[in-house]
């Protein structure tokens, strides 16, 4: 423009400032398209799974690895749900290292997204600038509340391995207790070989144990969309979650059932507790369907039962009350001010979660059975 205004006025000026302008452009563009010195990037996110509020930070490690001075780079790391992290790179001399870091939002459940990161590169007049990756994407996992229950969790139902019956256990659930001892047979492990008995009968003996017993306890999440509102729905996966986290430590079994098709089978709690967890994480309301029954597993009286949910009728009322028998105890946690008039049968339990009442509270106070009509 200004060159084309320069022939049409006849100043000399103007073409001047016209080619100074282009020339500008040009040892803009050369600069910005300069292959940089290559960058070696570490991100971690520490740590990759926290519950909801607690705190996490990315932390960056950048080294020059390459034989010149980098230019300043302007870092842009994409972060789900803000406006991302934005950091200025001074420049670095080959093999120098340099660490940042930024702080993660953790006031949402779920899978948090990071990356990738992008430097933006501009030549000092600011005419042109170019962006190349320099590292991939990274995921944050946000866990919902857990809320210590003190130990305070179903366990009437303890499996009996072999009989198929239930009983209580003392002493930490899910250890081998030794039984008695018997002949070594070709197999056998020879940790078990018991040896004082061994060098007093002259005959290898090994330890036989009884199985573990543990409790089993099985949780039904309502997430329809029709029966649990969005606030009411983040404390009953709290609850599910203090549940579960108390099943793990008692090292118990457990099954998590989700309306939204979810089924985690029969697992062992302690093991199991992280995967468990993540399902919480990532689980949102869906269109409502109908509450699917638990699968049978040929067990009778062994196990608890606990449906979490904000509203439920007498159908399903009665269709839980059928299934009694499988269950040492059956127990509805109601979150919310849905109406209890029909939440519960004869022999099963009620626990009313409105918000703001800490779960454990509400727990104590309403996990007595109701009377069966005599």
């Amino acid at each position: 423009m200004l060159l084309v205004a320069g022939r049409l006025l006849g100043l000399l000026e103007l073409y001047v400032l016209g080619t100074t302008a282009a020339l500008a452009v040009v040892a803009a563009l050369f600069l910005v398209n300069r292959r940089p010195p290559p960058l070696a990037v570490e991100r971690q996110v520490r740590p990759r799974r926290v519950h909801l509020g607690d705190r996490c930070r990315v932390e960056l490690r950048l080294t020059n690895s390459g034989s010149r001075r980098t230019p300043v780079l302007t870092l842009v790391d994409p972060v789900e749900g803000t406006s991302g992290a934005l950091m200025v790179l001074a420049p670095l001399e080959p093999g120098e290292p340099r660490s940042a870091g930024y702080r993660l939002p953790t006031e949402r459940r779920g899978v948090v997204r990071i990356g990738p990161l992008t430097a933006f590169r501009t030549d000092p007049l600011g005419l042109a600038s170019r962006r190349h990756t320099v590292e991939g994407t990274a995921e944050l996992t946000v866990l919902p509340v857990v809320q210590p229950l003190g130990g305070r969790v179903p366990g009437g139902g303890y499996d009996d391995p072999l009989a198929g019956a239930a009983r209580p256990a003392s002493g930490r659930s899910g250890d081998e207790d030794f039984a008695t001892l018997r002949p070594y047979v070709i197999g056998d492990d020879l940790r078990r070989i018991h040896w004082p008995t061994s060098a007093r009968t002259g005959e290898l003996s090994v330890r036989q144990d009884d199985p573990p017993w543990q409790g089993h306890l099985t949780i039904l999440l309502d997430a329809r969309s029709d029966r649990v509102d969005a606030e009411a729905f983040e404390i009953a996966v709290s609850a599910a979650a203090s549940i579960l986290n108390e099943v793990a430590q008692r090292g118990d079994r457990t099954r998590l059932i989700i309306t939204d098709g979810t089924d985690t089978g029969p697992t062992d709690a302690r093991s199991a507790r992280d995967l468990l967890l993540e399902h919480l994480a990532v689980v949102q309301r869906h269109e409502g369907v109908s509450l699917p029954d638990p699968p049978p597993d040929g067990r009778s009286s062994t196990g608890d039962l606990v449906l979490i949910t904000g509203q439920v009728d007498a159908d399903e009322v009665a269709r839980l009350s059928h299934l009694r028998h499988r269950y040492a105890s059956t127990q509805v946690v109601l979150v919310g001010a849905g109406p209890t008039s029909a939440a519960t049968a004869p022999g099963m339990s009620l626990v009313v979660l409105t918000p703001g009442t800490p779960f454990a509270a509400a727990w104590d106070s309403g996990r007595l059975p109701t009377r069966s009509a005599v």
